[in-house]
């Protein structure tokens, strides 16, 4: 009986072993096809499941852009610059720290202006997503009033003709501020300093009239301390022209402004980088006419 089991023992362990090295024997007659075939999936598949994961790594990136919208004048359009909508400050900055990106700056646009286009519902939509609202207002308060009355206030220093256009600009400010704040409590609102880029014959009257200016854009954030982020472009940029037309930055001046707001929201850890990423060269307005014509008054810088 123990001789039974012992020789049925050893059978079953030589069938083990048989089977178990048959692969091997059977090699070079029967390749595997396990291998094979995990291969051809792997051929099939892999392509699509590298779109798949390309366009989901794109949608996350979508997810992470903040949300950047500019509003105000024609300081804001870039109108300095003939390709104003690759080369002004606001594609510059979105191009630098990658972000979802509209301008809604108007040439010409008075305050009280802004605060109407605020009751427009695409705008007031994209205010209420943004994560950044970024405004420069008022400088055509003063160009679009009385200007021989302006100037004339200005030349003499006589401050009630300036304020009969600042305090209204100062409560559509309040407004339009108020309205942002209201539709986007949680997005940086960065409100820009004018300044004035004039070099020549114009630069003091201009001067004083940004000045008064910024008071009132400075009265607001001591008024409603932390609601806005001041920028004080002006600070930076004064005297040092970049400018067409007196008023307009050109492409040069566009960059300036860039590098002044990208530190700011690099600091408030918004950005990535405080240089900036210029995809597309500014042409200036003003190569556009013959220098020369210019020149001899000095009113326009050529930079």
């Amino acid at each position: 009986m123990k001789n039974y089991a012992r020789r049925l023992t050893a059978l079953l362990l030589s069938l083990l072993l048989l089977f178990g090295t048959a692969p091997a024997v059977f090699a070079d007659e029967a390749p595997a096809p396990q291998y094979v075939q995990e291969e051809q999936v792997y051929e099939a598949e892999a392509p699509d499941a590298a779109a798949d994961y390309e366009e989901q790594a794109q949608a996350g990136e979508n997810e992470e852009a903040l949300n950047y919208v500019l509003l105000g004048d024609s300081i804001a359009r870039g109108s300095g610059v003939v390709n104003y909508e690759d080369a002004c400050y606001g594609k510059i900055i979105a191009d630098t720290n990658g972000y979802n990106y509209v301008n809604y700056g108007v040439d010409g646009l008075k305050s009280s202006e802004l605060l109407a286009m605020l009751r427009k519902q695409d705008v007031i939509e994209s205010v209420k997503n943004a994560d950044i609202v970024n405004i420069t207002i008022g400088g055509n308060n003063f160009l679009h009033g009385n200007i021989p009355l302006l100037i004339f206030g200005v030349l003499f220093r006589i401050d009630s003709i300036l304020d009969s256009v600042l305090d209204p600009y100062y409560k559509d400010l309040c407004d339009i501020i108020g309205i942002i704040h209201e539709a986007s409590p949680d997005a940086v609102i960065l409100l820009q300093t004018l300044y004035n880029p004039s070099t020549g014959l114009l630069r003091p009257l201009l001067q004083y009239g940004s000045d008064r200016l910024n008071e009132r854009i400075f009265q607001y954030d001591k008024e409603h301390p932390g609601v806005v982020t001041i920028v004080d472009v002006a600070a930076k940029l004064n005297g040092k022209g970049y400018c067409f037309a007196f008023i307009h930055p050109t492409a040069r001046g566009n960059v300036e402004i860039a590098k002044i707001l990208l530190k700011v929201l690099y600091d408030m850890g918004l950005g990535k980088s405080t240089e900036p990423v210029i995809k597309v060269r500014g042409i200036n307005t003003i190569e556009l006419i013959p220098a020369f014509l210019f020149n001899p008054l000095k009113m326009i810088p050529f930079i």
